[in-house]
C-alpha cells in the first residue's frame, strides 16, 4: 500500500472516529438531561468529560495528520491544497 493511500485510509478512519464520539457525546448529553438521581447525574458528568477529551484528542491528531500530509505534497513539489 503507498504512503498516500495509507495516509488516505487513516484520515478516513480518524474522521470516523470523530462522527462517533460526536453521536456518543450527544447521546451523553441527552442522557444528562433526563437524569435526576444524583449519582447518575456524577456519572453522566464524567462520561461527557471522557468523551469531551476523547473528540479533542481525534480533533487534535486530524490536524497533525492534515499537516503532515501537506509537508508530504510540499516535500514532493506540488502544489495541491490539502
Amino acid at each position: 500500500m503507498k504512503k498516500d493511500e495509507a495516509f488516505e485510509r487513516r484520515m478516513r478512519e480518524l474522521v470516523e472516529d470523530l462522527e462517533q464520539t460526536k453521536g456518543d457525546l450527544a447521546r451523553a448529553y441527552n442522557r444528562f438531561d433526563y437524569t435526576v438521581e444524583p449519582e447518575l447525574v456524577e456519572a453522566c458528568v464524567y462520561e461527557i468529560s471522557a468523551i469531551q477529551s476523547r473528540y479533542s484528542y481525534l480533533m487534535r491528531k486530524i490536524k497533525e495528520h492534515h499537516a503532515a500530509a501537506a509537508a508530504m505534497q510540499s516535500a514532493k513539489g506540488e502544489k495541491k491544497w490539502v
